[in-house]
């Protein structure tokens, strides 16, 4: 089995080397590479640093490299990320959409990544807040992606409560939420504890409704103190009241992070993700280039599950393999600048469990795995045999 990889050196040469080992086998590739802001990003402190500026058309070059190396080694179900500003985003979409086909095209993701304040810079137009995902397919038909839900505030208009659920529908009775929680305070967290008691009543549309959920509208008209049950085969029944659908509040509440929450499905916008305190985050410092162990994690639980392998190529200060690491996929990082440096000693914080930042309390991480390392010169050499022997013990 390839192990866990940490490689110093050339990422389009370390894609090469890669290649007869992971022709297909890789099922997510996330990439955060330099935006080509023309600002000089820091790490630790004013230890290390790298010059984000090259002409457009270098950048584009180099990235269409990058690109050209990963499709191949994309798994059929795989998916690639790209994270960037919007300083070269859609020129590297077009090549994008060349390379992997403008079918494979899945998301343009918007990410609130900052807040303006008083401090902030004021150029000519709007505060610039947001940066971007493109997520591609290797092959939309097989793409494997698993939706997701988000927390949101309970929903007020939720207004009903069923108090003896456990009785026949055609007994059911019904009060209020407010009645029936009267600590105003406690009726959000009440409606979600509850949910399979809480309801609300929808409108039927006697066009796109079944013929016997039409049939059973015009009996509870007429008879508007009892609860009608349509049974829909392969399909949860419904239940109506007063001419109107019952709608429970449970189909808004799952398990998020461990505990039922009221939710939403996640969208192409996403604005919950925390950035603030994001310089502690893996022990490391790494100003302006460091993104939140949520982003990634939120990525991973979007198209892979534990077991499968991802593959960062511009690996920066290592939040993408801390994170896989913590979630238990496999992982491939590679890093050409000095702040390698920032990463090995992140990932061997993460595996001795001496990382508690991030996302560390919500996967339940306490330590484990290893990787192997290899530098630059491994590369022209690389022994695909070797790649594929059992993970060494954590470089010391």
């Amino acid at each position: 089995m390839i192990p866990n990889l940490l490689i110093h050196g050339d990422a389009a040469a370390a894609l090469e080397a890669l290649r007869p080992a992971l022709e297909g086998r890789v099922d997510l590739v996330y990439i955060d590479p330099p935006y080509n802001t023309g600002a000089t990003i820091w790490a630790c402190g004013e230890a290390v640093r790298y010059e984000d500026r090259r002409g457009s058309g270098e950048w584009l070059e180099l990235m269409v490299a990058i690109l050209e190396r990963l499709h191949p080694l994309l798994a059929p179900t795989g998916s690639l990320f790209v994270h960037l500003d919007d300083n070269e985003l859609d020129y590297l979409k077009i090549e994008a959409d060349r390379i992997f086909g403008r079918r494979c095209f899945l998301n343009r993701i918007t990410v609130a990544a900052r807040s303006p304040s008083s401090f902030s810079t004021v150029n000519r137009g709007v505060f610039k807040a947001s940066e971007y995902l493109l997520w591609y397919a290797r092959d939309r038909d097989r793409v494997r992606c698993y939706p997701q839900r988000v927390p949101r505030r309970p929903d007020r208009a939720y207004g009903m409560f069923l108090e003896n659920p456990e009785d026949d529908h055609s007994r059911w009775r019904f009060t209020t939420v407010a009645k029936a929680c009267p600590d105003r305070a406690a009726r959000d967290r009440f409606r979600v504890e509850r949910a399979a008691q809480v309801c609300r009543l929808a409108s039927i549309s006697d066009t796109k409704a079944g013929r016997s959920t039409v049939a059973a509208k015009r009996r509870s008209r007429a008879d508007p103190g009892r609860v009608y049950r349509v049974d829909r085969p392969g399909l949860p029944p419904r239940y109506l009241l007063r001419g109107q659908q019952l709608i429970f509040y449970d189909r808004q509440v799952h398990t998020i992070d461990g505990r039922p929450t009221a939710s939403r499905p996640l969208t192409n916008i996403w604005t919950d993700l925390r950035w603030e305190g994001l310089a502690r985050e893996g022990g490391v410092t790494f100003r302006k280039g460091k993104k939140p162990e949520a982003l990634l994690r939120r990525v991973m639980q979007l198209c892979t599950t534990p077991g499968d392998r991802v593959l960062d190529c511009f690996l920066g200060s290592g939040t993408t393999a801390a994170v896989a690491h913590k979630l238990g996929r496999r992982w491939i990082g590679v890093e050409s600048g000095e702040h390698i440096a920032l990463a090995r000693s992140r990932l061997r914080a993460v595996a001795a469990g001496e990382d508690p930042t991030g996302v560390s309390a919500v996967a339940g991480w306490t330590g484990g795995g290893s990787w192997r390392e290899l530098s630059a010169a491994d590369l022209g050499a690389l022994d695909v045999i070797n790649l594929c022997r059992p993970n060494a013990e954590i470089p010391s």
